[in-house]
């Protein structure tokens, strides 16, 4: 039913994102599998299902952030994308993508919304670049994140793993 790219980024997804958790310093509240009450205020996170969450994922996450069009021009950024979207938010993933293309060159409006020019720029790109410097721009927004919010700190470890583990992960290195 779902496409093997989506697979595979649902995958990583799920090697970082565990069971049931409530921890009152999450911003997201109450998660499972990565899905927040904060997100989903009517849904039954403690009894969501496996299969529910990744219908979530797919549905409101690799869809609406256009992880299928960006996998077109570069299935590796796409799987990054998708795990920036799941754990930033879909509007500044968007950003951290139109930054980085920009960084190559162009001069995309940073407005947060992958239409039909930051596709277009994106198939012009060279995508293994864009994998280093996707990186960066992610890792810069945890570092600010913490240091503007000093609760979250016992978050930054576990943020910067995994922008590692999906750099080397997505890079073969």
């Amino acid at each position: 039913m779902y496409d093997p790219l989506f697979e595979k980024a649902f995958m990583f997804i799920l090697k970082w994102e565990g069971g049931y958790v409530n921890d009152p310093n999450d911003p997201g509240g109450e998660t499972k599998y990565g899905i927040s009450k904060r997100q989903y205020p009517n849904l039954d996170i403690k009894h969501l299902t496996l299969e529910q969450a990744k219908e979530i994922y797919y549905k409101d996450y690799w869809l609406k952030a256009k992880c299928d069009l960006i996998g077109q021009h570069c299935p590796k950024v796409a799987i990054m994308h998708f795990n920036y979207a799941v754990n930033t938010g879909i509007k500044r993933s968007a950003k951290f993508l139109q930054k980085s293309i920009n960084r190559q060159g162009f001069s995309l409006t940073i407005d947060g919304v992958i239409g039909p020019m930051t596709l277009q720029t994106l198939s012009q790109c060279n995508c293994e670049w864009l994998l280093d410097t996707y990186t960066v721009v992610a890792s810069v927004f945890y570092n600010r994140l913490v240091n503007k919010y000093r609760h979250l700190t016992k978050f930054y470890k576990g943020w910067m793993n995994r922008v590692l583990d999906l750099y080397l992960e997505q890079t073969g290195i």
